[in-house]
C-alpha cells in the first residue's frame, strides 16, 4: 500500500491479522483497539471457553451485552442473506434461526436450540474491529482476519487495495474497494485435505459488510454450479475459481 498508510500484523484465533490505517499516527491505538476488541469478541462467543457469554444464554428471554447481541444479529443476517445456508442454530435444521429474536440486548432463544456463531464470528469481529475503530480515531481502517477484511472511515487515495487469493499457487488479484466494504474468500481446498467433488476451489464476494460477504462467499463455495445463479441473483460482486483454476467473475468484480 502507498501512500500515508501504515500496517502492523500479528497471529490471533489462528489466522492471521492485519491492520491498516490511513493515518500513520494513529497505528499503535488501532492495533491495541483491534486486539482489545478481539480479546472480548472471544470471551464473548468462544463455545471452547467454558466461561465465554454464550454459555450463559437459556430458553426464553436473555439479558446479554451489546457485544453479544450483535454478534447474534450478525450471525441471524446472514443466515437471512443465504437463506438459511449459514445457520446459526444447533442443531440445525427446519430454519430455527428464525425462531431467535433480538431486541437491543435482550436475545429471545427458543426451546431445544442452542447458538453456535463459530461460523460468523471472525467476519463479523472485522466489521465491528473496522467501524469502531475508524469512528474512535477519525481514520481510515482496513482490518483483515485471515480471509475476512473489512473496511471503514476515510477511504484512502484509490481505495483500499486488497489482494484476494486463497492458497500460494492459486490465482490471486488485486481489487480496490472502498471504505465501507467488505471482502470474504471462502474455500474447500485444505492443505491436506482437498475434496475431489468441490466444483470451486475458492469463492470471494464483496458486499456492503464482511459479514454479508462472508455468508454470501461460504454458501457459494458449497453450492457447486449453483452458486452462479444463486449470487447472479443477489447482485453481489464474485470471483470464482474452480479446481482447474479457471477464473469466472460476477456481478461487476471489482479491478
Amino acid at each position: 500500500m502507498s501512500g500515508a498508510r501504515s500496517a502492523t500484523e500479528w497471529s490471533t484465533w489462528g489466522v492471521h491479522a492485519r491492520v491498516v490505517v490511513t493515518d500513520p499516527a494513529a497505528l499503535d491505538s488501532a492495533a491495541n483497539l483491534v486486539r482489545g476488541y478481539l480479546a472480548a469478541a472471544d470471551a464473548a462467543v468462544n463455545r471452547e471457553r467454558s466461561d465465554a457469554e454464550i454459555h450463559s444464554l437459556r430458553p426464553g428471554r436473555n439479558t446479554v451485552t451489546p457485544l453479544f447481541a450483535r454478534f447474534i444479529a450478525d450471525a441471524l443476517s446472514a443466515a437471512q442473506t443465504t437463506d438459511g445456508k449459514l445457520d446459526p442454530t444447533s442443531p440445525a435444521g427446519a430454519h430455527s434461526w428464525r425462531s431467535v429474536g433480538v431486541d437491543g440486548t435482550e436475545v429471545t432463544l427458543p426451546e431445544g436450540v442452542e447458538l453456535d456463531l463459530t461460523s460468523t464470528a471472525r467476519a463479523s469481529s472485522a466489521d465491528h474491529c473496522a467501524s469502531t475503530t475508524a469512528e474512535l480515531l477519525g481514520c481510515g481502517v482496513l482490518v483483515a482476519l485471515g480471509g475476512d477484511i473489512a473496511t471503514a472511515g476515510t477511504t484512502p487515495p484509490g481505495g483500499w487495495q486488497v489482494q484476494v487469493q486463497d492458497l500460494p499457487g492459486d490465482p490471486t488479484c488485486q481489487v480496490s474497494i472502498p471504505s465501507g466494504a467488505g471482502v470474504a474468500t471462502a474455500s474447500t481446498v485444505k492443505p491436506l485435505h482437498p475434496d475431489p467433488i468441490a466444483v470451486w476451489r475458492t469463492v470471494s464476494v464483496v458486499a456492503d459488510c464482511c459479514t454479508t460477504a462472508h455468508g454470501a462467499s461460504s454458501a457459494a463455495v458449497a453450492m457447486g454450479g449453483g452458486a452462479v445463479d444463486w449470487l447472479t441473483e443477489l447482485k453481489l460482486p464474485a470471483r470464482l475459481v474452480d479446481q482447474e483454476f479457471r477464473v469466472s467473475t460476477l456481478g461487476g468484480w471489482p479491478h
